[in-house]
């Protein structure tokens, strides 16, 4: 019970993060029709175009199988992004699978058949379980249309459960699936497709200031994963939500988390408190990457997140 209490805290961190309490009174949470981009031979794109509770949505296509990646906030979306699919691909075979297990990401799967599979990390797996069905209710909360999309929406099982690594073999492209949490979240899942050489990065890279989770992020796990990223020289990287870009997205993030470890470190050495740190180093910070401040809400607001997550690994 102490554990769940734990994560559920964590989890409204995170959350506070990366939505906003009141979304704009036009927030409908559907991912756009007829809105998909082939960037690659292999991978087709549907853009969220910056739409709160809408994630940028991945289908990889190989000769016998089609990979999706995050489906949306409920089965409405689900059918949205299953259609788009099979605009691309004639394919009946489905692998689905989810950056992480926050509901714009995950709860649009069980729209496909009952063939397709559904894969999950471990820990994105346990962090569904335990706290799912919390964050859905709590998303529901948000608004009317948010509340309509997720009636009754539930988690699909997963019918792969997966520790380390896999590759996925989806017929002449193979995609490469593992986990790097805790990140974003203790579950946060990425996707490289090898023959493109294309990141799809979650909420681990994003072209504003990455979210963490004061009480359960590890900015040291974090630089690692940004490095093992950096070494694969994706041509293009697709994060959870906002623009996509390229390798450079990975070293902005990484410059910014470095910023925020060294700077939390020498605070610490030198004996201040949490509190006195965050002062000390939230706005200085959030001024020296002013490319990275979000659209709406104070970049000092991700920034302090990542700076209490940091000052609790410092030693």
């Amino acid at each position: 019970m102490q554990s769940r209490r734990f994560l559920l805290a964590a989890a409204a961190l995170t959350l506070s993060a990366s939505t906003s309490a009141q979304p704009p009174a036009n927030a409908t949470g559907l991912i756009r029709e007829n809105a998909r981009q082939q960037i690659s031979p292999h991978v087709t794109v549907i853009l969220d175009d910056n739409a709160p509770f809408v994630p940028n949505v991945g289908i990889v296509v190989g000769d016998r199988a089609t990979l999706i990646v995050d489906t949306g906030l409920g089965e409405r979306n689900g059918r949205i992004v299953l259609s788009e699919a099979r605009k691309v691909s004639k394919n009946t075979e489905f692998y689905t699978a989810a950056t992480h297990y926050h509901p714009e990401h995950d709860l649009g799967a069980t729209a496909f058949p009952a063939s397709a599979k559904m894969l999950r990390w471990r820990d994105q797996q346990r962090e569904a379980d335990e706290l799912g069905a919390d964050i859905t209710k709590r998303f529901a909360g948000f608004s009317p249309a948010l509340a309509e999309l997720l009636k009754d929406a539930t988690f699909r099982p997963a019918d792969i459960v997966f520790d380390g690594a896999i590759v996925l073999d989806l017929g002449g492209v193979h995609v490469r699936v593992w986990g790097v949490g805790p990140t974003h979240t203790g579950g946060d899942t990425v996707f490289f497709v090898e023959e493109d050489k294309v990141l799809l990065a979650g909420d681990v890279v994003m072209p504003v200031f990455v979210a963490a989770s004061g009480q359960s992020s590890s900015i040291t796990k974090w630089l690692a994963d940004l490095d093992e990223f950096d070494k694969l020289n994706p041509t293009k990287v697709i994060p959870a939500h906002g623009r996509m870009g390229g390798v450079e997205l990975i070293r902005r993030q990484r410059e910014y988390l470095a910023a925020v470890q060294t700077g939390v470190a020498a605070a610490k050495r030198d004996g201040r408190s949490l509190e006195d740190a965050t002062k000390q180093l939230a706005e200085p910070i959030a001024a020296k990457f002013p490319d990275l401040a979000p659209g709406g809400g104070p970049a000092t607001g991700r920034v302090t997140a990542a700076i209490q997550a940091a000052y609790r690994e410092a030693k």
